[in-house]
């Protein structure tokens, strides 16, 4: 806190505190809106506050701490003569840091000690607007973000900044995915749960493409507008044991009616990650795929979940039939043994397609064909349902065309069978359905990238694509706390040896 003697040095500050009293007195006299105090108080506050911060950087002096300094590593850096300003953007607005600097030559980097000890980032912009930019960035556009922190600070960023801000954040939120420490194993359920799924992302044509054929008018999609993310997650759950039945009152309950009292209570998913990656450009090199990427992050986080437990622990892989994903995790996790699961979800569609090819006007008998033939799926008789569909296909004399669709329908099943073992899943309480990652893909991916009117570039996408993951894991804090310590180690190797110098305060 200033002390007393201090601000007797500053009468400024002490009329501007003298200000804020008067103000309210004023205002309690003149009987006005509580919402016009609040507004008055708060763009008082932050010229305070200005004015604070900028006291604080005055104390701080240039860091000037004698004509000579040792690096670690042995090497001396000679004071310059000049002192170097530095602009710095913070919530309270701009100032302009003038810094002693050090270097080996007069060509060579620059050092400023003032800048190790206040751990200033390499932007202008202050970690903690950064902070504050990016995580409003998560959730609205660029524009929406200038907008609303120059109507709440009186400060304007371009939005060009707010992007470029994005993608340095992103290498940093990348590395955060990967190395984050794992949760305890006592806040973790009885199963660990991996699921991956691809969520488009619309990307822009190449800048390089001409404009007639950009926005000439072509019915439907335009192509290769979309680049697909793969979303991976990873949880833990408590076993949730059911029977069939339970599972058929809970797909065909009917939502205007209360559930009932005597249904089991569902666990909640614990320490619930995400991570999404797109393809990186072909024409780079070295380019990483998304798929291969994100089975990566899926096995490496099941691998140090598992090396934390005591116990024996079933790991269940849940996902929809997409034959690359099951590619994929066989070849990352070949050693590990897992429980494969087809998501039910991706089943019951299907059977609704086909309950439509047999009854197409009467909605009633398709319900009940459907509830017959989940029925039979649930209690493993997956065999008996493709043979029952392609008999009923033959006695109903459908057309080639209906059949052509029935077929696709029992290939699906027969294809996924081994991973359709419902009635064995369900005694060992593991989970049949995967609205965890479709709930990944739509809050990590869709929400914010798909938006009307949206296009990214690859990197841009990427970048949020990084952040989001974070945000929609509440783990905005750790990430913070681990890029700031990352970019200060990156930019000040030789910060600890200031700690044994005696810093002169400008009093």
């Amino acid at each position: 806190m200033i002390t007393q003697e201090r601000l007797a040095d500053k009468p400024e500050l002490v009329d501007k505190m003298a200000q804020l009293r008067q103000f309210v007195d004023d205002a309690a006299r003149d009987g006005a809106a509580a919402h016009e105090v609040e507004r008055g108080l708060f763009r008082r506050l932050l010229s305070l506050g200005h004015d604070l911060l900028g006291e604080f950087f005055v104390l701080q002096g240039s860091g000037d701490i004698g004509e000579q300094f040792t690096l670690p590593d042995g090497e001396v850096l000679q004071r310059q003569s000049e002192l170097h300003d530095r602009p710095y953007t913070t919530i309270f607005g701009d100032f302009t840091l003038r810094r002693t600097v050090y270097s080996m030559g007069t060509h060579q980097k620059l050092e400023a000690p003032l800048d190790a000890r206040l751990q200033l980032p390499d932007s202008k912009f202050s970690h903690l607007l950064q902070s504050w930019d990016q995580l409003v960035s998560t959730e609205q556009p660029y524009k929406q973000v200038s907008r609303v922190f120059e109507t709440i600070f009186e400060l304007r960023q371009h939005t060009d900044s707010l992007e470029r801000m994005s993608r340095r954040l992103s290498a940093d939120a990348e590395a955060f995915c990967w190395s984050r420490p794992v949760p305890p194993a006592k806040e973790e359920g009885e199963i660990l749960v991996e699921s991956a799924d691809g969520k488009g992302v619309p990307i822009r044509h190449a800048a390089d493409t001409r404009p007639i054929q950009e926005h000439q008018h072509r019915p439907g999609p335009k192509p290769d507008r979309k680049r697909m993310a793969t979303v991976g997650a990873v949880y833990s759950v408590d076993r949730f044991v059911r029977t069939p039945e339970q599972v058929l009152e809970a797909l065909f309950h009917d939502p205007d009616e209360p559930p009932s009292p005597d249904a089991p209570q569902r666990p909640r998913p614990q320490h619930k990650w995400t991570y999404a990656r797109l393809d990186d450009d072909p024409q780079q090199p070295e380019a990483v795929k998304g798929q291969a990427a994100t089975f990566g992050w899926l096995d490496k986080q099941i691998r140090a979940r598992l090396k934390r437990r005591r116990k024996r622990v079933s790991v269940v892989c849940l996902m929809d039939g997409q034959e690359s994903l099951w590619s994929m995790k066989d070849q990352t996790q070949s050693d590990l043994v897992t429980v494969d699961i087809l998501d039910l979800l991706h089943v019951t569609p299907r059977l609704w397609t086909a309950a439509k090819l047999f009854h197409p006007q009467d909605e009633s008998s398709a319900e009940a064909f459907v509830q017959e033939q989940v029925r039979r799926i649930l209690d493993g008789q997956v065999k008996t349902v493709i043979h029952s569909l392609r008999a009923r296909a033959t006695r109903r004399g459908l057309s080639e065309k209906k059949k052509t669709k029935l077929e696709v329908i029992c290939n699906y099943f027969a294809k996924n069978a081994k991973r359709m073992r419902y009635h064995e899943y369900l005694r060992q309480g593991y989970p049949i359905a995967s609205g965890v990652i479709e709930g990944a893909c739509r809050h990590v991916v869709k929400d914010r990238l798909e938006r009307t009117g949206m296009s990214w570039t690859r990197p841009g996408a990427q970048a949020m694509l990084n952040l989001r993951a974070i945000w929609t894991c509440d783990q905005w804090d750790e990430f913070e706390k681990y890029r700031i310590e990352r970019e200060t180690d990156r930019l000040y190797p030789y910060r600890e040896a200031l700690n044994i110098l005696e810093w002169p305060l400008a009093v």
